[in-house]
């Protein structure tokens, strides 16, 4: 028997997902490090980010249905081919987000290759008809969360690693808290 008609009760799945970059392994752990001396030290009480969830977000989409993933992966695939190139990114400052109760890491000159990477991922995802936030992209990297901090100290020595590629993650909730699995990665140019 063919179905002729879609049934209202059976919905599509639906994801979260972002566009991000992951740091190489020493300087995740040198960041995580960095969440556990603040804590540590008592600089700041929260919730220190996962080691293996650190990463520096490029553009969040939010929830998509499974169907649209194609076209999330031809932009990638559209963006890849057009020759973005890798750059270094170093972490130079540590920040608190007193509204947010953020505690994060930044660098102190944003990298134009990741200017460039994030607007063409903006201007490319805009086009294909998805609806993004609208704010200024300030790259910003989560060390702590629900967090209450009196002071922070100055970064004792930058943290810096070689971005090479790229990726699209998927974000799900568990009750071990958030869980992110790449599910699209793009290399950049050399």
């Amino acid at each position: 028997m063919r179905i002729t008609e879609r049934n209202p009760d059976i919905r599509e799945e639906t994801l979260r997902v972002f566009f991000a970059i992951w740091p190489g392994d020493v300087a995740r752990v040198q960041l995580s490090g960095l969440a556990e001396q603040l804590r540590g030290k008592s600089f700041c009480s929260g919730r220190k980010t996962k080691t293996e969830n650190i990463h520096l977000t490029l553009v969040f989409v939010g929830e998509v249905g499974a169907s649209k993933l194609d076209a999330l992966y031809r932009v990638a695939d559209e963006i890849k081919d057009s020759g973005m190139s890798a750059f270094d990114f170093v972490v130079e400052k540590i920040r608190y987000w007193k509204r947010n109760r953020i505690v994060y890491a930044t660098t102190g000159g944003i990298p134009p290759e990741l200017t460039g990477l994030v607007s063409t991922l903006e201007c490319a995802l805009s086009t294909a008809g998805f609806v993004l936030e609208q704010r200024t992209y300030k790259p910003h990297i989560t060390l702590m969360r629900d967090a209450l901090c009196q002071t922070l100290p100055e970064l004792a020595e930058p943290i810096a690693w070689q971005v090479r590629e790229w990726m699209l993650v998927k974000s799900e909730q568990t009750s071990g808290g958030s869980v992110y699995t790449p599910i699209g990665r793009w290399p950049l140019g050399i």
